[in-house]
């Protein structure tokens, strides 16, 4: 069997095209190849409206099956070929575009994934999510599938150097990346008072007894009793990240650059792009800022992409400025990471935290399960397919709230995602804190089991007997002269 894959990002721009909608359909083919490639013959193609029609009549007159397998979002999937063609794609709403809900998706009728999805007549999803979602539009006999994304494989290595001990005091990382810390800024929520002078704002002499300034409350301090011995041999360490910025440069992201520096006490990872709203970046800073903020010993790493991120640099600054004091520490990580600085960042990890209001996968966070790092995380939308209690704390979380479409003109809500619980959020923090801080046998438990899970979920094995099952069927058809119209 030969099957042709296609993506419309390539393995030469993928640095730069990192948070950019639907990059992150390079890094699901990728990770599809060697799956695929235990049954078929695999071949990557950059112009499937070129070439894939004429490596289709050549294989059909060698006898050899041949399909297409586009990695891309239904409208932007190639159509009107005789190669018999199937979208792979994810999707985190529970609703499909229609082309007549937004103006500008009215120059290409593609964007009415109904029709897209009729025209191929199957598809590979890659959660029982989108599936509820695609047979909720086409009907429950519409012939779709739901695959995750085979990401074991990759992280074998990472796994024989042995899991991360909950209780260690610090781990050092050195890499080349733009950082943010905390630590260093010099924050402080006056900094967002205008000292200029009066506004001219009216004022009484009553406005101070309307309101008042209220301390916090000492009942919402939380101090957690640790009673994991400390190792207090720790090596000395010389630090040589940047400088502390001076107020006239807080603003600016520093520049890329080798960085050493030590992450202490239980360290918390997102890996994200800001300017996607779904992932939720705002509660998941603040509810660890507030639930750490009299505890010096734990640490959220954010792994940032994007394009821009000038603003959600600037959106950061005010959210931690409104936080501090705090004593925990919130490191930004800004641009791509290498495969080296990656592992480096699993290993550093004691949990992965995810927010989102909805996902089509979160391959980061299947990641870094993979690698036997528990997770913080809702388990709705493509989430509730793997996300266990056994590995995970369980974040809150209520259907409904109305979204726009991820790719329209933002003006209209068409569709709803998920809303959470920020409390919920909070105290997973505290909770998964002191599991790790004190109870070392529960924490080598969750590990355990996300690795079992994540083994049973997504390696490549299983995945290619599941595509295997689906697509032989398929490719059988090509075989016969009226393939294309069986398909379409």
């Amino acid at each position: 069997m030969r099957i042709l894959t296609y993506c419309d990002v390539g393995v030469g721009d993928i640095a730069q095209r990192l948070g950019t909608p639907e990059y992150s359909y390079y890094f699901v083919l990728e990770a599809f190849h060697d799956a695929l490639a235990q049954f078929a013959d695999v071949q990557r193609i950059d112009n499937p409206e070129i070439v894939a029609d004429a490596i289709w009549e050549n294989c059909r007159a060698l006898s050899e099956d041949c399909l297409l397998l586009s990695f891309t979002p239904p409208h932007k999937t190639p159509l009107g070929l005789r190669c018999p063609t199937i979208v792979v794609f994810a999707w985190e709403y529970p609703d499909l575009p229609q082309g007549w809900e937004e103006a500008c998706w009215k120059s290409d009728p593609r964007h009415d994934w109904r029709m897209v999805l009729n025209r191929t007549g199957t598809a590979i999803t890659l959660s029982m999510h989108t599936v509820k979602a695609v047979k909720h539009a086409l009907g429950q006999t519409y012939p779709i599938v739901s695959i995750p994304t085979p990401v074991w494989e990759k992280f074998d290595a990472q796994r024989r150097s042995g899991l991360l001990n909950p209780q260690r005091r610090s781990v050092d990382i050195h890499m080349t990346v733009a950082m943010v810390d905390s630590h260093v800024l010099g924050l402080s929520a006056e900094g967002l008072v205008n000292a200029v002078g009066d506004d001219g704002t009216p004022s009484t002499t009553e406005t101070d007894v309307m309101l008042p300034m209220l301390a916090v409350s000492e009942t919402d301090r939380w101090s957690p009793v640790v009673t994991a011995p400390r190792d207090e041999d720790e090596p000395p360490m010389d630090d040589q990240h940047h400088a502390p910025p001076q107020a006239s440069d807080v603003w600016d992201i520093p520049p890329r650059g080798d960085i050493r520096t030590r992450l202490s006490g239980v360290v918390y990872t997102a890996v994200l792009t800001p300017a996607d709203g779904r992932k939720n970046w705002e509660d998941l800073i603040t509810a660890f800022g507030w639930a750490f903020r009299d505890v010096a010993d734990a640490t959220l790493v954010l792994k940032l992409g994007g394009p821009n991120l000038l603003r959600e640099h600037h959106q950061m600054l005010m959210l931690l400025t409104k936080l501090s004091p705090m004593q925990c520490r919130i490191v930004a990580l800004h641009g791509y990471l290498d495969d080296g600085d990656y592992a480096q960042l699993i290993g550093a990890t004691t949990y992965y935290v995810n927010a989102s209001l909805c996902e089509g996968l979160c391959m980061p966070l299947m990641e870094f399960l993979c690698c036997g790092v528990p997770a913080l995380a809702p388990n709705h939308t493509s989430m509730a397919d793997y996300i266990e209690p056994d590995f995970a704390f369980v974040i809150d979380s209520v259907a409904g709230q109305p979204a726009l479409w991820p790719h329209g003109e933002h003006e209209v809500y068409r569709t709803t995602r998920h809303r959470i619980d920020w409390n919920s959020l909070m105290q997973a923090y505290r909770q998964s804190y002191l599991v790790a801080k004190n109870q070392p046998g529960t924490y080598a438990a969750m590990s355990a089991s996300a690795l079992q899970q994540m083994q049973n979920y997504c390696s490549a094995d299983t995945v290619a007997q599941s595509l295997r099952n689906f697509l032989q069927p398929l490719a059988a058809r090509s075989r016969a002269p009226s393939a294309a119209d069986l398909i379409y």
